[in-house]
């Protein structure tokens, strides 16, 4: 009887765990979404891109401002200045809506959840923030060689690569790496 027991325990674990997703995996710095750009002359360029639906903002922004210094160093500059365009000041953070999640009709406390002298729970009606359009960000730049004829307010691309770089899978020359394969621990 207790092998029965153990046999069942055992069928019923693996039959949870094998309903669990696996992790995806890695993506490299130009999967991160749709990136394009465009020389306008010998040192602007038009840096633009498309998020994932479910990248926040912020993280779009950082991701164009890392992809702006990958051009530069790409291009022989150094230094780079986003140049402040109409296109650029009317940017406006993706559309966003809230979704309430439909409770469950036997939820945990029965059929007596949907009655009305019950309260209802307020964890299962708890609201989401879901973004219904991918966010789209573009600069326009300008490229400089050297620290002397470049603005004052210029961005030093290889500090950009040096400091975010990582974080995105690129290393300080702008060159991208190859995300690691997972390694299991052994004993």
């Amino acid at each position: 009887m207790k092998k029965i027991l153990t046999g069942l325990a055992m069928a019923a674990t693996l039959t949870m765990t094998g309903c669990a997703t696996l992790p995806s995996k890695p993506r490299t710095f130009d999967q991160l979404g749709q990136f394009s750009q465009t020389p306008l002359n010998a040192k602007t360029y038009r840096i633009s891109f498309v998020a994932d639906t479910n990248m926040s903002y912020g993280t779009a922004e950082e991701i164009t401002l890392v992809k702006a210094a990958q051009t530069t160093l790409k291009n022989g500059f150094r230094f780079f200045k986003v140049m402040d365009d109409p296109s650029n000041r009317s940017q406006k953070p993706p559309r966003q809506a809230v979704v309430y999640p439909t409770p469950p009709m036997y939820g945990p406390y029965g059929y007596y959840r949907r009655h009305p002298a019950f309260w209802p729970d307020p964890f299962y009606d708890t609201p989401q923030v879901v973004n219904v359009e991918p966010a789209q960000v573009s600069y326009t730049i300008e490229c400089f060689k050297d620290q002397k004829s470049a603005p004052q307010d210029a961005f030093d691309a290889t500090l950009i690569l040096k400091s975010l770089g990582n974080k995105y899978g690129l290393s300080a020359t702008g060159e991208v790496l190859q995300p690691q394969a997972a390694t299991t621990p052994s004993k």
